[in-house]
């Protein structure tokens, strides 16, 4: 017996209702019965595409969200705003399964929609960050900027975010001082210590390029209290080795080197292990060209990634 159409939209509330509850999969569960009753409703059918796709979506099933969405797309029966809508979250989706290709395709095509240059800041945060995470800086700043200007001051994440990505930007073209107020801002944005944290990394950075090692080695030890499970400990490992190097404190570097090679035997910085090995064997730090060839090949190569 066809359920009647009261029933469809009571089943259609509580698919909703289970959505604003984040109960995904249960919201899944009713969108699909309601899909499948209202499978001759050429109208109304993409709308309940759409809502699927948004509940794949936070699913993290990016998969089942893009192909969704598309369908929703194809339909020929969506408003401009709502192809908008389904083009941004397909690039979304995309970007969250790394295939950015097909990401910058869809977010570039959203972009072209006319809507409001405040409904578009979450597709200049993507753009700028999926082509940061591709290398490109060039191309990343622009959009970066742009989602800098454009997103509020209580949209704290997205601000935090921005100036972490915004003072790597600096930071590899080597313009420091704009880098260090970036990095400087995320410990004054930050609220708790885990936000501050990645703001104590950038100055890390910045202190290893200027050799500052007393400066780096206080900061990486700032960073671990701030937070232990910060998610780059090889790169402060590496510091604190290079830091305790320079300044010739043998015994820690000693401590410090063992650790790394045995939590990183094949890390990204092992192209350094033989130079904190040749330094702990002489007591004494390596020629230059011996640090030069480490930090072009090891460090350099971490930070772009």
């Amino acid at each position: 017996m066809k359920p009647t159409e009261r029933e469809i939209l009571r089943r259609l509330q509580k698919a909703r209702h289970a959505y604003l509850n984040r109960d995904y999969q249960k919201a899944l569960q009713e969108y699909h019965w309601v899909a499948e009753q209202i499978q001759d409703d050429p109208d109304n059918l993409p709308i309940i595409w759409i809502e699927i796709g948004w509940s794949y979506y936070y699913n993290k099933d990016y998969p089942k969200s893009i192909e969704y969405l598309k369908r929703a797309v194809d339909s020929g029966k969506l408003q401009e705003q709502q192809i908008y809508d389904c083009l941004r979250l397909i690039g979304f989706a995309y970007g969250s399964l790394q295939q950015f290709k097909e990401a910058l395709d869809y977010l570039n095509r959203a972009r072209e929609f006319s809507v409001s240059e405040s409904d578009k800041r979450y597709i200049y945060f993507e753009l700028g960050k999926i082509y940061f995470l591709q290398g490109n800086i060039k191309e990343a700043e622009p959009h970066l900027q742009k989602a800098w200007e454009l997103f509020r001051i209580e949209e704290r994440d997205y601000k935090l975010a921005l100036a972490y990505y915004l003072g790597f930007v600096h930071f590899f073209k080597r313009d420091f001082n704009e880098a260090r107020k970036c990095f400087n801002q995320i410990i004054q944005m930050g609220e708790t210590d885990r936000e501050r944290a990645p703001g104590y990394f950038g100055l890390a950075h910045l202190a290893y390029e200027e050799k500052e090692y007393p400066l780096l080695i206080d900061l990486c030890e700032k960073i671990v209290q701030l937070d232990p499970d910060f998610y780059d400990k090889e790169t402060l490992a590496y510091f604190l080795c290079t830091g305790f190097m320079h300044l010739k404190m043998w015994d820690e570097l000693d401590d410090f080197f063992q650790e790394m090679k045995a939590n990183y035997p094949n890390g990204r910085y092992r192209i350094s292990y033989p130079v904190f090995e040749k330094a702990l064997r002489n007591r004494q730090i390596p020629e230059p060209e011996d640090r030069n060839h480490n930090q072009k090949n090891g460090n350099a190569k971490n930070r772009s990634n």
